[in-house]
C-alpha cells in the first residue's frame, strides 16, 4: 500500500444503493451496443492472459470481469477485485464463489497491496467516475502495483465523434456526472502516459462508443 496517500474523497454513494440493479441496466444498456459479452470478453482478449497469473480488476462492481479473467487464468491464478461499493462486493461474492477469485472493499486510490503484486491490471467503465485528482491517483497505485512489463487495460466511453455516438452520449448525460467530460478534455489516452505506461495501444468498440486501451509497465 502507498504510504500516506492523499485520496480525492471522490466517490458516489449510489452505487452501493443500486447494486442489486446494477448487472440487468447494464445488460440492457450493451444490447444497443453490441452486447456486454462481447465489450468484456474484448478486455479479456487485450488482456493477452496466461495460465496461473496474478490479475486485478479496480472498481470491479458486481464482479462479471473478474469471474471471465479467473476463468482464463485457470485455478493456479488469483483473480481479485476491488471495489469502494460494500453492496456491490456483496453481490459479486453471492454472484463468484470459484477458489481462484477474492473480492476486496478498498479505494483505488489507495490499494492495499505490495508493489509488484500483479500481471495485468484492468478497469473498465469506472475512471469516468473519478475527478482528476482521483484518476491520477488511481492510475499511480495502477502502475504502482503492476510488475514490471505487466499490462495495465482499461476501457471506457470515449468522445463521442459521430452523429450516431453524439446522439447516445446526449442519453448518457442524463445519468453522469461532469468528470466524464474532464476525462474526455483531459484524454484517458494521455493521463496513462503521464502515470509512467508506456507502449500505448488503442481500439475503438462497441460501435464508437467506447475505447480499449492496452498500455505496459
Amino acid at each position: 500500500m502507498a504510504e500516506g496517500r492523499p485520496t480525492s474523497g471522490y466517490y458516489r454513494d449510489e452505487f452501493g444503493r443500486l447494486a442489486r440493479f446494477y448487472d440487468f441496466g447494464v445488460r440492457n444498456a450493451f444490447r444497443l451496443v453490441g452486447g456486454e459479452r462481447v465489450f468484456r470478453n474484448g478486455i479479456v482478449d487485450a488482456a493477452r492472459l496466461e495460465f496461473g497469473q496474478q490479475v486485478l480488476d479496480v472498481s470491479c462492481g458486481t464482479g462479471t470481469l473478474v469471474a471471465m479473467l479467473a476463468e482464463r487464468i485457470g485455478p493456479g491464478g488469483r483473480a481479485v477485485g476491488i471495489d469502494l461499493a460494500e453492496g456491490m462486493l456483496d453481490v459479486a461474492r453471492r454472484k463468484h464463489s470459484a477458489a481462484n477469485t477474492e473480492f476486496i472493499l478498498a479505494n483505488a486510490e489507495d490499494l492495499p497491496f505490495e508493489s509488484g503484486t500483479f500481471d495485468r491490471v484492468t478497469i473498465s467503465l469506472a475512471i469516468h467516475e473519478m475527478n482528476r485528482e482521483g484518476r491520477r491517483n488511481a492510475l499511480a497505485e495502477m502502475h504502482r502495483v503492476l510488475r514490471s512489463g505487466g499490462l495495465v487495460v482499461m476501457a471506457d466511453m470515449r468522445k463521442p465523434d459521430t452523429a450516431w455516438t453524439r446522439i447516445g452520449m446526449k442519453f448518457v448525460g442524463l445519468v453522469e456526472t461532469e468528470t466524464l467530460t474532464d476525462l474526455w478534455n483531459d484524454g484517458l489516452y494521455r493521463e496513462i502516459g503521464d502515470a509512467g505506461f508506456n507502449d500505448r495501444q488503442q481500439q475503438t468498440v462497441g460501435h464508437g462508443f467506447f475505447e480499449i486501451i492496452v498500455a505496459r509497465k
